[in-house]
């Protein structure tokens, strides 16, 4: 049997089995919030990743030239549209989740965003020494707002629609709504404060997505085993599924050992002896990231090719910053996030592959990490972070690798978007039918 026939196979039987079980989560009003919630971030995601791209592309040229002194010196202003993005992503999210959902509940768009909005403040801001802490306005807080959007629209409009407001007759409709919303947004803004309230004396001084984070930190004395990295690697690609930037949650844990793993390695190189650990930092930017986290470089090359016009536009758009692992684009535009045709390869299938590649490195077919690069594109970044000529061959492996392992997946999402596109279009094509002339 052909491979293509194989594969064929595969993507039949997961049609049969697994694509009406997605296609009736895909339906669940509060997934389909998120997900078309997560799809409006696009602009904002692409606009701080072109931010960061431009100061790659600063990090390439050397120590002391011109051009990396001019990129040193501007760094503040150049990562400001990075800060003004991904700095505030829990707020834009916030916003986008809560129009979506309000749009499904058939209640004003305007008082739920507010009240999403308000909410998501007060639970990601606290306040340190007199001066607002916003460090959890970011994706940290994101799984926060993302909670809090939906609940905050679902309070909403069971006050609204059952008519527990304020109502004056006579008013123009928006005064009216604006009067209508009074009791629902004084209701979300008493709980939030009394629900955060209560957060921080059990947590000592803690807001919620900081406690969140806290009580999952991993207690493990060694993280260069095949076992951890797989753990590890399915923690963060099951955060993201849910909105949440798992390697943000997990690098605080995890970079001390890997920065101590790094160092060993640097000093075996040195002193040209075997290199002792794979799990340094470069390891895990670079090659079980490899794209972007969960080897997204390989959805955007199934993207560019697809018969979908949604999902080449999606491609193009996601190319660039793939190159330098930025995942981003792909997991909130694609989306990944909430999809379920998705969820096996990008929650299970990535962690395999990266067990995988640690043993690569393990038997010493390429070079294991010995230097920490940042910024820096594929496959340069992985050919400096190893200074070893066949780490350019495993990234490219790597690559094709993802691309066989999201096929079967991705093109079952495809045929559900052409299904979409096809009777959008009949209902258009109906509707120009129709003589409408009075």
């Amino acid at each position: 049997m052909s491979q293509p026939t194989k594969l064929n196979g595969i993507i039949q039987f997961l049609e049969r089995y697994f694509a009406p079980i997605a296609a009736k989560v895909e339906k669940q009003r509060y997934i389909s919030s998120i997900k078309n919630g997560m799809i409006g971030l696009m602009a904002v995601l692409m606009i701080g990743s072109f931010s960061l791209i431009i100061m790659a592309i600063g990090n390439m040229f050397p120590e002391g030239s011109s051009i990396r002194i001019f990129f040193d010196q501007n760094h503040d202003l150049i990562n400001l549209p990075f800060q003004f993005t991904f700095g505030l992503l829990s707020i834009y999210a916030a916003i986008s989740i809560a129009y979506n959902h309000a749009r499904q509940l058939k209640i004003p768009f305007l008082h739920s965003i507010i009240g999403a909005t308000i909410a998501t403040l007060i639970f990601n801001v606290k306040i340190v020494k007199g001066a607002l802490d916003t460090s959890f306005l970011d994706s940290k807080g994101l799984f926060i707002a993302i909670i809090v959007s939906l609940l905050t629209v679902e309070l909403m409009a069971f006050f609204i629609k059952r008519k527990i407001t304020i109502r004056f007759k006579g008013l123009p409709d928006g005064i009216a709504q604006t009067f209508e919303a009074l009791i629902p947004l004084f209701t979300v803004l008493l709980a939030s404060v009394l629900i955060n309230g209560l957060v921080l004396g059990l947590t000592g001084g803690k807001n919620l997505p900081e406690a969140f984070t806290h009580f999952l930190a991993p207690t493990f004395d060694s993280i260069d085993t095949p076992y951890a990295i797989w753990l590890i690697s399915f923690l963060e690609m099951l955060f993201w599924f849910i909105g949440l930037n798992g390697y943000a949650i997990l690098v605080g844990f995890v970079l001390p050992f890997m920065t101590k793993y790094l160092g060993e390695n640097a000093a075996a190189f040195a002193a040209r002896q075997p290199i002792p650990h794979v799990f340094a930092p470069n390891f895990w930017d670079y090659f079980l990231g490899c794209t972007g986290s969960g080897v997204t470089g390989a959805i955007v090359i199934l993207a560019l090719f697809s018969k979908s016009k949604e999902l080449r536009t999606i491609g193009k758009a996601s190319s660039v910053p793939a190159i330098f692992t930025i995942s981003e684009p792909v997991v909130f535009g694609l989306p990944i996030v909430y999809n379920p045709y998705l969820f096996i390869p990008f929650v299970f299938g990535t962690p395999t592959l990266g067990v995988l590649t640690y043993y690569v490195f393990k038997f010493g077919w390429v070079r294991a990490p010995i230097a920490n690069v940042g910024g820096i594109p594929v496959p340069i970044a992985q050919y400096l972070s190893t200074m070893d000529w066949r780490a350019i061959i495993l990234t490219i492996a790597i690559i094709a690798a993802g691309v066989l392992m999201y096929y079967p997946f991705f093109k079952m999402y495809e045929r559900s978007l052409l299904a979409k596109a096809k009777e959008k279009d009949q209902r258009q094509r109906d509707f120009d039918q129709l003589d409408l002339d009075f």
